[in-house]
């Protein structure tokens, strides 16, 4: 039986909230890397990665009882007792840096700026380059985050273990910079990545898919071969079942593993073997380029999406008690 306690917010919020945090910190290391190029791109980026996080925020409070109130967050979130109170402060702070990010990397902002405030004119590299080392350590944050606050939830084994989080971090960076390829793809006629650029986010890509793979595999290996003479692990097997052989099984094979890991990894693969060999045609070289990063990144990105529907569908309850009350009959 699939879980429906959770709906398709907190689905969504899981996945924006993830590729914002994972957007920021790509477009962070192409600022601090070379802060003299891809300055739109950089721009673009930050203010997707904002809207991204701010989008699943919102989805996530449409869960509350009283939705409102989960705006007062000292209120709300007062008592530093749990994962959602981190949580909630965390991407309140990581929305505030990357919003101001994002501001200082619009050029007419910037300008102005500059104009107006003599010490800005002087120390406004060296402010960006100080929330940029801040945004991408609220950004992994925020990305590991999202997997504590399923690891948190009561009664279901699926969730309840550290490699969740470190599946959806991994996960998070892999959509982060999948949307920041396809920015690069949208402004390439204004702001076209340079070779170097390219081949850095191509081998990040390879890298974040086969960890991001290796994770999973251990993941439901240890969810399979759980102890199936407890409620809890008959559950997380049952659980890893529907994903592996279930009745999720079409699309977890389909939409994740082949479109979300090997599609994107084939691409970045290939991107590298023709960065490699070069070519007497620079434009064609460049226009295939492209082409397999689009590929590969809207992959990712559905592949990524289709990851977190499918933890909270797949994240059956435990009968815990059943089992307590059984044992102390027994």
């Amino acid at each position: 039986m699939l879980q429906l306690t959770w709906s398709w917010q907190p689905a969504l919020y899981l996945f924006l909230g993830g590729m914002g945090a994972g957007a920021f910190v790509m477009a962070a290391v192409l600022f601090l890397i070379d802060r003299t190029r891809h300055r739109l791109i950089v721009c673009v980026s930050m203010w997707a990665a904002l809207f991204s996080l701010a989008a699943g925020l919102l989805l996530l409070l449409t869960e509350l009882i009283t939705p409102a109130r989960g705006l007062l967050m000292w209120q709300s979130f007062g008592h530093f007792t749990s994962w959602m109170t981190y949580g909630a402060w965390g991407a309140f702070a990581a929305m505030a840096v990357f919003a101001v990010s994002a501001l200082l990397a619009t050029r007419p902002v910037g300008v102005w700026l500059a104009k107006k405030w003599a010490w800005f004119e002087k120390k406004g590299t060296t402010l960006r380059r100080v929330l940029a080392v801040i945004g991408i350590v609220l950004g992994a944050f925020v990305a590991v985050y999202t997997g504590m606050l399923l690891m948190t939830a009561e009664s279901v084994p699926l969730w309840d273990t550290p490699l969740l989080p470190a599946l959806f971090t991994v996960s998070a960076f892999d959509t982060g910079v999948a949307l920041v390829e396809l920015v690069a793809i949208v402004l390439s006629k204004k702001d076209a990545l340079v070779p170097k650029a390219r081949l850095l986010m191509e081998r990040i890509v390879v890298v974040l898919v086969l960890v991001e793979g290796v994770v999973m595999a251990v993941f439901l290996a240890s969810m399979l071969g759980a102890d199936a003479q407890t409620a809890v692990g008959a559950t997380a097997a049952a659980s890893a079942t529907l994903l592996v052989s279930g009745g999720l099984a079409p699309c977890f094979w389909g939409m994740v593993v082949v479109c979300g890991l090997a599609v994107p990894l084939a691409m970045a693969l290939m991107g590298l073997v023709l960065h490699r060999r070069g070519g007497k045609k620079p434009g064609a070289k460049q226009h295939a380029g492209t082409a397999l990063m689009a590929v590969g990144a809207v992959g990712a990105l559905i592949g990524g999406c289709e990851l977190r529907f499918l933890i909270l569908a797949a994240g059956i309850h435990a009968d815990v008690i059943a089992e307590t009350v059984m044992s102390l009959i027994g």
